[in-house]
């Protein structure tokens, strides 16, 4: 899947460099598209469980943003904004109680774009906020038992496209990977990886 999304941002730039547009990618856009990420899977991140018990793999959401594009850097312009990503996954089998985590990044970006107000490829990365959530819901006499790990560093970075049918109206998406840091004295877990592909419209 990611792979195939890195051939996509290369046909969009591709794309974006044939077209016959001469305006400037921009002047703002906001996105709102759906999303699936990778869950982090180090038991660390839930409450004691045995070995046998499946946790999420993956989270569905949705991944918002907003972009202004101030300045032109030689064939790129250059783009400032920031992008709200919350994902949620679970699990449910009658040999276990049902186990969810909900996953929340916050992050300011800067991002390079090449292209015309038609349509544009971007890269883009950032700096901010992560918190995971997870939960295993109250089973027989055992209780619900929840763990938060509270906000943490993390950085994100990634590219995507949009596609102005209408001049108001884009289809975009976007492939980005989001480090989360170690971290936390109640609830330490390690610093993780996750990849997200999102998809959906841009406004402007």
């Amino acid at each position: 899947m990611v792979i195939a999304g890195v051939l996509w941002l290369g046909l969009c730039a591709s794309a974006a460099a044939q077209t016959g547009a001469t305006d400037r990618p921009g002047p703002w856009v906001i996105d709102v598209r759906g999303t699936t990420i990778s869950l982090p899977q180090d038991p660390s991140f839930y409450p004691p469980v045995s070995s046998t018990t499946a946790v999420p793999s993956r989270g569905w959401g949705i991944d918002a943003g907003a972009h202004v594009y101030p300045l032109q850097l030689g064939a790129a312009r250059l783009g400032i904004g920031g992008m709200l990503l919350r994902a949620r996954g679970a699990v449910s089998f009658e040999s276990q109680p049902p186990v969810a985590a909900l996953l929340t990044t916050v992050t300011p970006q800067l991002s390079v774009n090449f292209g015309s107000r038609a349509g544009w490829s971007y890269l883009s990365a950032g700096i901010g906020r992560a918190t995971m959530t997870t939960r295993i819901s109250a089973s027989g006499t055992s209780p619900a038992r929840l763990v938060d790990t509270g906000a943490r560093s993390s950085m994100n970075f990634g590219g995507g496209a949009r596609w102005f049918a209408k001049s108001r109206l884009a289809v975009t998406f976007d492939v980005r990977f989001h480090m989360v840091r170690a971290g936390g004295d109640e609830t330490p877990t390690p610093g993780t990886t996750q990849v997200a592909v999102s998809a959906g419209i841009s406004l402007r």
